[in-house]
């Protein structure tokens, strides 16, 4: 299976739709700093369903979309296709048998990401699970992005192992173990949960069992009290019902009554109907006839507004007839002085147009000239390009032969160092011979096998012997052990202050005499005091012990009373202490004999006219420091006499104990010692044969190197000797060519000299030709602007007269309307007459239409005052006959709360039931139910389903306990296989490991090992020492030596289980040549099984690549592909 092609569209600063194709087996993506090549490897880590935005250089996951640049906007997704070829069948379920395989992964703003398998969408683990043990994945060794190189060699020992375990196919055992683990968990938890839950089912089994007996106690008797209250129910009802009854049989008798009534006033409705009909129309006459007087009056109106309008329009229409006239005769005069002018301007466009043809025929003939200095400038320019083309190419292949010359020098020096090189480690790697060490070791490792068996052997009789003296030993040691601690301290905190009064002394400590300060004795915290006293002479030292009486007042025990020497114990101080004054608290100087200074408990000196401030007097006080010297020097002598009573008493016991105890030790330790060391020892001699092997490996190889340096060698003297005599004649070409283009370059400047004359004439003659033109073309311009004002005073003129003759017609026509009005007028004047008159009349008749109807109301009133009273009277027994028809209602509402029906309460109620019965029976069935108290009516159907939850419980359990056994069995299956192929991988990538290093280094070694025995959990570290180098750990090698280990273990990994493809970014960078070309000789020899992505800035690398795909970024921040077939270059380049 290899990669065939990549599309990524929006993806970081790939916004448009780009595909890149792996045609060859080894790809090359070049490009400048920052043009985007590592989006490329980013692209595929996030296809393959890398979750952290950390790992793909970003913040949060959308940061992979195109956010934007100085000319284009951001986009709202970004997706990646990654394109299999699968031919060979390597991924493994229901891809095996497809021959191609796309994965695409789409994400949008709002954080949504997608994949799609061959177009489907699927899961992020589809993707995940399609890729498990092929060495594939986000974080796998198949991806080796920038820095990866350092962080994997430096890498934590669990780090390390994730690839082995990926090379080994582990990682789908880890992850089903995973799964089958957090299975085994849920179920552990779930059966703890049920055990807990089938015990809290039992009890409350047994509680429910006690309220369900009083549940059924209590259900019976609420079935006969809810009978009861029924029937009780019913015998209320049965008494209200009858009562309704009556109430009932009492209205319809009212109602009789009210008929009749009824019928015999039911003629005066028919009158007062026919009064009512003529009110109405006499009021609907009167109305009609106030409507037209109001129209009639409207219209006048209307004709008075209409006369004074045609009054005002006759008034305007005069006025604008006059102001027409006026216009008309000031247009004529205006059009003809136009006229005038017009014929003016044609004349100067003639004298204008024939000066203008005049400078367009010397502008002709200047251009002539130019055209012609121009092609003679254009032809010299030619032949000078032409030359100056060959320069270039004589100094560029001049430049090509130095370089030649140089990378040919280089080369040879590199290829001394490397002979160099060779040659030492032939002469180190002839003292390496293990074969020495070999039967060395092979002979030690049977003495370690023979000194075993004897300490075994001596181990059980000293056992014995030893566990009785330990006790008594041990309590005498604890003792010994904290007197030697207060010893330590103490001589400890004697040297500290003899370093600190040497310090403060001043003096060295091999300085004669002993220090003035150490010799006196000061009372305890006046020791700063006593010091400062001595006016700086603490610093003297005593060295002839006869001067002391002539210089110090020894042997004097009389004091002076108040004086700083009452302070000082011993006999021997500075006799001038008696004359100075200790003031105690006080800060006055008395001033007195035979005082001549004072000082106080601050240190500050003070005399008669002087005073010296000294700080905190108590602090790094000399005096001090050596009185707490003599307080720890008397005691060191009676902590060592301690210490020596200790350890005497120890010494018996101790000689049988130690003696014992040294034999027990020596014999377990000897036995401890040689089990470690036959199993050490056989350990070293399988490494010694193998490093004999790999000795005489390295010998071969390193025969083999020298030769082919030698023959390269020649191979290089005699092209740097072409290569030189190929630069002097570049060089000489060179010279030739300038001079050439020198002579070229002063015949062109004289033409362009005189070609740039000629344009300065050709520009004079331009200039007159426009001027000419201009005023041509304004005078022109003059002309048509009069005849369109001619023109528009014409139209002006024309319009007028037609708006005159139009203003006259409009005040012949305002006459006729006004005649018109008038008539209508009068005719609306005596219609508005006439209407007056009815209206009156009208009036009259519905007054005496209205006082006749009034009276007929009267009489019905009495009539109705009647019927109202009865109606009165029958409303208060419908009330009535309502309240007992709710009250009867309400009697039968607890027949709905009881769920019972009035048809079968009255069933089976007996006939002679009474209500007061039935209340006493309710009474004793209440004081029952509260014997009972809290009853909890749901125990009944609880317990039920208690019981029915604990059979389900039960069967729960048993599924569980099954369940359990299986997953474990699992477990254990799935931990043999994984130690099983771990321990195979790593024996074989150690191998691997052992034998591409030293071909990468050309020397040394390098080889993994496991941090614990522990093969599912152990960690992995890895060694190497170059050629010639001891180094204890991996940390201490260079840059390059760490890229080069780690490149040598990752290639060892694809050995075992190559993944599909390789990607490296920039992983050559911290290598110099020799080490790229051993690099890219490797990768090439991997590339017949391995298909390899790479990203460089090595040319050495690049010429590697059988193919080179370039990442431009022409415009800010949008990367774009281009792709180069390197076998395609070569052939166009030879044809």
């Amino acid at each position: 299976m290899r990669l065939s092609s990549i599309k990524l569209a929006g993806f970081k600063s790939f916004v448009e739709p780009t595909k890149i194709p792996f045609p060859e087996p080894m790809t090359c993506v070049v490009g400048p700093n920052g043009c985007g090549k590592s989006n490329v490897i980013d692209a595929v880590r996030w296809v393959l369903g890398e979750s952290s935005a950390k790992n793909l250089r970003g913040d949060a996951m959308t940061d992979v979309i195109f956010n934007g640049s100085t000319h284009r906007k951001p986009v709202s997704q970004a997706s990646v296709e990654l394109l299999f070829d699968n031919t060979q069948g390597r991924l493994p379920g229901s891809m095996a048998d497809r021959t191609q395989v796309a994965i695409k992964r789409l994400v949008t703003r709002d954080g949504q990401s997608l994949y799609f398998l061959n177009g489907s969408k699927c899961r992020k683990r589809d993707i995940t699970d399609i890729f498990l043990g092929t060495g594939l994945g986000p974080r796998s060794y198949a991806i080796i992005e920038q820095g990866m190189i350092s962080r994997l060699i430096e890498s934590k020992p669990q780090e390390l192992r994730i690839f082995l375990e990926e090379a080994a196919g582990v990682s789908k055992y880890k992850e089903r173990r995973r799964e089958t683990q957090t299975r085994i968990k849920s179920t552990r938890e779930n059966l703890e949960r049920l055990l807990d839950m089938r015990q809290e089912l039992q009890n409350q089994l047994d509680r429910l069992a006690k309220q369900a007996e009083a549940a059924r106690q209590y259900r019976d008797l609420k079935a006969q009290e809810r009978t009861l209250k029924g029937q009780l129910a019913v015998l209320k009802w049965q008494e209200l019902h009858a009562k309704q009854q009556e109430k009932t049989s009492q209205i319809a008798k009212l109602n009789d009554k009210l008929t009749f009534l009824e019928q015999a006033h039911g003629g005066h409705d028919d009158v007062l109907a026919t009064f009512e009909q003529q009110v109405t129309h006499f009021s609907d006459a009167q109305t009609e006839l106030q409507q037209q007087l109001h129209n009639t009056q409207t219209q006048l109106t209307r004709i008075e507004q209409q006369k004074i309008h045609l009054s005002e329009k006759r008034r305007e229409l005069t006025d604008k007839q006059t102001q027409l006239s006026e216009e008309i005769a000031q247009a004529q005069g205006l059009y003809e002085q136009q006229q005038q002018h017009c014929a003016e301007l044609a004349e100067q466009c003639e004298v204008h147009q024939e000066a203008t043809q005049i400078s367009a025929e010397k502008l002709a003939e200047s251009e002539l000239l130019i055209d012609d200095k121009a092609q003679q400038v254009q032809a010299h320019e030619a032949a000078d390009q032409a030359t100056q083309q060959a320069l270039d190419k004589a100094r560029q292949h001049t430049q090509q032969c130095h370089l030649a010359v140089q990378r040919l020098t280089q080369q040879q020096q590199h290829l001394s160092q490397r002979q160099e090189q060779l040659a030492h480690q032939l002469a180190q790697l002839s003292t390496q011979n293990p074969d020495e060490a070999l039967t060395q070791q092979q002979k030690a490792h049977q003495e370690l096998v023979h000194t075993m068996a004897i300490s075994q052997q001596e181990n059980q009789r000293l056992s014995t012997e030893l566990q009785r003296l330990s006790e008594a030993k041990a309590a005498l040691q604890q003792k010994l052990q904290a007197q030697q601690v207060r010893l330590g301290q103490a001589q400890a905190q004697v040297q500290a202050l003899e370093k600190l009064t040497h310090t403060q002394q001043g003096d060295s400590e091999d300085a004669p005499g002993s220090p003035l300060l150490s010799v006196l004795r000061v009372e305890p915290g006046f020791e700063a005091i006593v010091e400062r006293a001595m006016l700086g002479l603490g610093s003297l030292r005593i060295t002839k012990q006869d001067y002391v009486n002539r210089i110090w007042a020894a042997q004097v025990d009389e004091k002076t009373p108040g004086s700083v020497a009452t302070l000082i114990h011993s006999k021997i101080y500075p006799d001038f202490l008696n004359q100075i004054e200790w003031l105690g608290e006080a800060r006055q100087f008395s001033a007195r004999q035979p005082f001549f200074a004072a000082i106080d408990n601050e240190g500050n000196l003070y005399g008669g006219n002087w005073q010296a401030q000294e700080g905190d007097a108590q602090s790094g006080s000399l005096l001090a420091h050596y009185s707490e010297l003599r307080t720890h020097q008397a005691e060191l002598p009676q902590i060592k006499a301690h210490l020596s009573e200790l350890e005497a008493s120890l010494t018996p016991l101790e000689s049988a104990v130690t003696t014992c105890s040294q034999q027990l030790e020596a014999n377990k330790q000897a036995v401890h010692e040689a089990a470690k060391q036959v199993a050490s020892s056989q350990t070293r001699v399988d490494m010694l044969l193998a490093q004999q092997v790999s000795w005489q490996q390295q010998s071969s190889q390193l025969e083999g190197n020298q030769r082919e340096l030698d023959e390269q060698s020649e191979l290089l003297v005699a092209q740097l000797e072409e290569s030189e005599q190929t630069l002097w004649q570049a060089e000489e070409a060179q010279e030739q060519l300038q001079q050439q283009v020198n002579q070229q370059n002063e015949s062109l400047e004289a033409l362009k000299r005189a070609h740039q004359q000629q344009q300065q004439q050709q520009r004079d003659i331009q200039q007159q030709y426009h001027q000419a033109k201009m005023k041509l073309q304004q005078a022109q311009s003059d002309a048509q602007l009069g005849q369109t004002k001619l023109s528009h005073l014409a139209q002006s003129l024309k319009q007028g007269t037609e708006a005159l003759a139009q203003v006259q017609q409009q005040l012949s026509s305002c006459d006729e309307p006004g005649v018109e009005l008038e008539q209508q007028q009068t005719e609306l004047l005596n219609r508005h007459t006439e209407l007056e008159q009815a209206s009156q009349d009208t009036a009259a008749k519905l007054s005496d239409a209205r006082q006749q109807l009034s009276d007929k109301q009267l009489a019905l009133k009495d009539a109705q005052a009647q019927s109202a009273q009865l109606k009165e009277q029958r409303q208060q027994l419908a009330l009535q006959e309502q309240s007992l028809m709710v009250k009867a209602q309400a009697a039968l509402e607890p027949l709905t709360e009881l769920r019972q029906t009035l048809k079968d309460v009255l069933t089976q109620l007996p006939e002679d039931a009474q209500a007061s019965s039935h209340q006493g029976k309710l009474t004793r069935i209440a004081q029952q139910l509260s014997l009972l108290g809290a009853v909890n009516l749901a125990a009944i159907e609880e317990y039920d389903e208690a019981q029915q939850r604990k059979r389900y419980l039960d069967e729960q359990l048993e599924d569980l306990s099954a369940a359990l056994e299986t997953l474990e069995g699992a477990i254990r299956k799935i931990d043999r296989e994984t130690r099983s192929r771990f321990k195979t991988t790593f024996d074989q990538v150690n191998q691997d490991l052992a034998e591409l290093f030293p071909k990468v280094f050309g020397g040394g070694s390098a080889y993994l090992e496991l941090t614990s025995d522990d093969l599912l959990e152990s960690g992995v570290t890895i060694m190497a020492r170059p050629p010639g180098k001891k180094n204890s750990t991996i940390h201490l090698l260079s840059g390059g030596e760490k890229a080069l280990t780690a490149l040598s273990l990752v290639f060892s990994i694809f050995r075992l289980n190559p993944a599909p493809f390789c990607m490296l970014d920039e992983v050559d960078a911290p290598l110099d040549d020799a080490n790229v070309g051993r690099f890219c000789r490797l990768v090439e020899e991997m590339s017949q099984t391995v298909q390899f992505i790479y990203i460089s800035h090595n040319k050495v690398a690049m010429e590697m690549a059988g193919r080179l795909t370039g990442v431009t970024m022409a415009e800010p921040g949008v990367s774009r592909m281009v792709a180069v077939d390197i076998e395609q270059a070569v052939q166009m380049a030879h044809a």
